[in-house]
């Protein structure tokens, strides 16, 4: 789902002339490899056939390969590419890295066995869209753009009196005040929302009843839907529901987890959490931050922390290392994003 390297070529007349050694059935596979590889050779600004063995690896773990001979005959090809090269006298030195390689050790650790935990804007809009209950579009568009709290108090203590429109920039913009309830008590801040999320939290705010299973029903059973609790809160449970709401209460934090469980399953991804839907959220912040700064720092990291309120220190700073070590960096943008080659 994620996009992870361009169509094109980096230096496309070598690259071609090297294309046209091989034959129709490896071709192909040739030049798939290649164009991965140019994500990485624009951010570097250098051809493959100049990399070492560390900026291989760049290339390599941009795969995301679930299977070690895939990861195999991708380094092969690298290398084979880099002998060429050197052949037609236009890497910088004779060496080729690859040469030092063998066995499996070196290309097991760019195995990736686990399912993708960051997804993009347009990842995230597709499973929004296809929600067929805008109580589901409100979850994961609302953690997505940074409404979450201690086991997700922010998002089910969301009402409709807690926004407000304002004229920022001269543009009207929507800001959501919100109740965190920690351990030392209710914390409360206030965020600006996209006009997309504002939408969305006034229709779900409308919603009388919920369709079961996204509306793909089995023939034994009798109802299609349920009718929701009639409260100010947005999020709310079924009248039906296990999940016990009161009147005057929000709804119970194991709704959130419950219907974004079912959301995963509908789409098959296991990896869409909580966390990692915030953590998705904080990285298209940056991408955004990237492009109005042209820089990804300090300052940057402390905007995004403080919209999503992750990593806040005592004294007011914060501490943004492990996010930034973790998935809110440069590889994380150029492999989401295709940003900062």
């Amino acid at each position: 789902m994620n996009k992870i390297y361009d169509d094109n070529l980096y230096n496309e007349s070598q690259k071609e002339r090297f294309l046209q050694r091989q034959n129709a059935n490896t071709k192909e596979a040739y030049s798939r490899v290649l164009r991965r590889a140019s994500a990485i050779e624009k951010r570097l600004g250098m051809d493959l056939y100049d990399f070492n063995l560390n900026e291989i690896k760049q290339v390599l773990l941009l795969l995301q390969s679930t299977k070690l001979a895939t990861v195999k005959s991708t380094g092969s090809i690298i290398q084979n590419y880099i002998r060429w090269a050197i052949e037609q006298d236009l890497r910088k030195d004779n060496i080729n890295p690859l040469d030092a390689v063998s066995g499996n050790e070196f290309f097991v650790q760019f195995v990736d066995d686990n399912n993708p935990t960051l997804f993009s804007e347009e990842d995230i809009g597709n499973v929004v869209d296809g929600c067929l209950n805008f109580q589901d579009k409100a979850i994961v568009q609302a953690i997505f753009e940074g409404v979450m709290g201690k086991e997700n108090s922010e998002l089910l203590n969301m009402k409709m009196e807690h926004i407000t429109q304002i004229r920022e920039n001269d543009e009207m913009r929507y800001k959501i005040m919100l109740f965190n309830d920690g351990r030392k008590g209710r914390e409360i801040r206030e965020i600006a929302i996209s006009d997309y999320l504002y939408n969305i939290l006034r229709i779900a705010n409308k919603e009388e009843r919920y369709v079961k299973n996204n509306g793909v029903l089995k023939p034994n059973i009798k109802t299609d839907s349920r009718e929701l609790i009639d409260n100010d809160y947005i999020v709310r449970s079924a009248v039906t529901s296990k999940m016990k709401q009161n009147l005057d209460e929000p709804t119970t934090k194991y709704l959130v987890q419950s219907r974004l469980t079912k959301i995963a399953e509908w789409y098959n991804l296991p990896q869409l959490t909580v966390t990692n839907l915030r953590n998705s959220g904080m990285l298209k912040m940056a991408r955004e931050l990237y492009i109005k700064h042209g820089k990804l720092e300090k300052e940057e990291y402390n905007i995004i922390c403080e919209h999503y309120n992750v990593g806040k220190q005592p004294d007011g700073s914060y501490a943004h290392s492990k996010y930034k070590v973790g998935f809110l960096n440069m590889e994380s943008l150029s492999l989401i994003y295709d940003i900062g080659i």
